[in-house]
């Protein structure tokens, strides 16, 4: 969440309320009065469509509401330090298929670029 994405952010939450769908909050700590905004919210919506759902992307500030942390399911990752680390990481959770998926000269710089 940056400057000037609060409107656009609530337009987007309460239509996915109602209709269902989900709505992804990217970076939510650097908005803390938006998230006491969608904890209020949530909390006072009383026709939330069984669909819907949130996703919050967040990095840990001591003043991010505990209350939205309790309501949520919470996942977390850490990358892992450094590159070797990080291309140790995903080469070893990829099958040998799909790292031989594609004789194209683009497919191991492109699987390089994700890790």
């Amino acid at each position: 969440m940056g400057q000037g994405q609060e409107v656009p952010a609530r337009r987007m939450l309460t239509k996915m309320c109602r209709t269902g769908g989900w709505v992804m909050l990217q970076n939510l700590h650097l908005s803390l009065d938006f998230c006491f905004e969608v904890l209020e919210a949530l909390s006072e919506e009383n026709d939330i469509h069984e669909s819907f759902r949130l996703w919050i992307t967040t990095e840990m500030h001591p003043q991010f509401p505990i209350s939205l942390l309790q309501l949520s399911i919470k996942f977390t990752n850490e990358p892992p330090q450094g590159i070797k680390a990080s291309l140790k990481r995903t080469y070893a959770g990829l099958p040998d298929d799909i790292l031989e998926y594609s004789n194209a000269p683009q497919w191991q710089p492109l699987l390089f670029g994700i890790a």
